[in-house]
């Protein structure tokens, strides 16, 4: 009897010992994407979370230097949004794995150095939350040169004809459209 006894208190203090190991294991957070971006193009993280309780969970994912820089893509939403906000309810359970897509927000679309992915983790509608930073370099944007755009009409380069000049062309049209109106004005006084 009093083996079964300890067995039995054994048995309870390594379960409560589980119990109470699961409750304090702290939340993880991975993420991953490239080292730097274009600023002027998205960057795609992917999120790894774990140890979480079985309920649903708000998250905000952004990029920071001294403020918020980036938009994040809302897919349930199908929208950009302003990093500086969570995404309410994005997932539920005690894991989470996915992917999210960061911009520059416009009036960064020129930053260039160093910065960093800041994700929190909150339970829907808590205050408290836990996060993880980690620094990514943002480069400057390329910008695409503009195309020679097609003309409707051009002249041949060996044509022997003479440019004329914008200010002769200007003068020609208005005189031309003057002695037009004054010849139609004549006109309609003849037949009156």
């Amino acid at each position: 009897m009093k083996l079964f006894k300890i067995f039995a208190i054994s048995i309870l203090l390594f379960s409560f010992e589980i119990a109470l190991a699961k409750a304090q294991q702290k939340p993880k957070i991975s993420l991953s994407f490239p080292e730097s971006f274009k600023a002027n193009e998205e960057v795609e993280i992917f999120v790894s979370i774990s140890n979480l309780k079985n309920t649903s969970y708000d998250l905000k994912i952004s990029i920071e230097k001294d403020k918020v820089l980036s938009e994040v893509y809302d897919e349930k939403n199908q929208k950009w949004r302003d990093s500086f906000y969570y995404l309410k309810n994005l997932f539920s359970g005690p894991s989470f794995e996915g992917k999210l897509k960061l911009r520059m927000k416009k009036e960064f679309l020129f930053f260039e150095g160093e910065a960093e992915v800041v994700i929190k983790v909150r339970e829907s509608g808590k205050s408290s939350y836990v996060q993880a930073r980690e620094k990514i370099k943002i480069l400057k944007p390329e910008i695409e040169k503009e195309k020679p755009q097609k003309l409707l009409a051009e002249i041949p380069k060996d044509s022997k004809e003479k440019n004329l000049s914008p200010k002769l062309i200007a003068i020609s049209t208005a005189l031309f459209s003057t002695i037009s109106i004054l010849f139609l004005k004549s006109k309609l006084k003849s037949n009156q």
